[in-house]
């Protein structure tokens, strides 16, 4: 007896709306989701031109400069003396209110210190400044730095200008045994 056999077909899935679908979700997902924008420090690097550089050089008294060194292990110094990260703001804001326009602030950071401390003490002095413009802003005009004309910030930061150097410590330090000349092994 010969048992005859059905063909079965395969049944397909019709994918021609699979692309619309798709792009309509991936739509949908940029739109309803929020974009992160990145944050960073706002700061004037120097001019490209080396003459103009040298004309805006100027010498500075170290009585108005106030030193900030942070440490490889990630501790703010503040002229040789370590310094809390709840008094950063308040010396700086007394520093730069004392001197004026005469004064430089001073960050050297090691390499292999962590970025955080870095963006945190830069934060305090910005907060600073901000500080005491702000103070100075209400003296003057009876209102709030951020409230004031163009005009009148300017005035305000003629005032207090942020100066600021930052440099970083790359040199290696020389271990005891490149020093030693001449010397027998221990």
């Amino acid at each position: 007896m010969l048992i005859k056999r059905r063909k079965h077909s395969v049944p397909s899935l019709n994918t021609t709306s699979t692309a619309d679908i798709s792009f309509m979700l991936l739509t949908f997902f940029l739109v309803t989701s929020s974009m992160d924008v990145d944050r960073g420090l706002v700061r004037q690097l120097p001019p490209l031109d080396k003459v103009e550089q040298t004309d805006r050089t100027k010498d500075v008294a170290k009585e108005n400069t106030l030193a900030f060194r942070i440490t490889a292990q990630n501790k703010v110094i503040l002229n040789d003396e370590p310094i809390a990260a709840t008094d950063v703001r308040r010396r700086i804001a007394d520093f730069v209110r004392l001197r004026g326009a005469q004064h430089l602030i001073i960050v050297d950071a090691d390499p292999a210190s962590d970025y955080n401390t870095y963006f945190n003490l830069e934060n305090e002095i910005v907060a600073a400044y901000a500080e005491v413009r702000n103070a100075e802003a209400k003296r003057r005009f009876h209102r709030d730095y951020a409230s004031c004309t163009e005009e009148e910030r300017k005035k305000v930061r003629d005032i207090y200008p942020q100066h600021l150097s930052e440099t970083y410590n790359t040199a290696e330090p020389t271990s005891q045994a490149d020093t030693k000349k001449g010397g027998t092994a221990e």
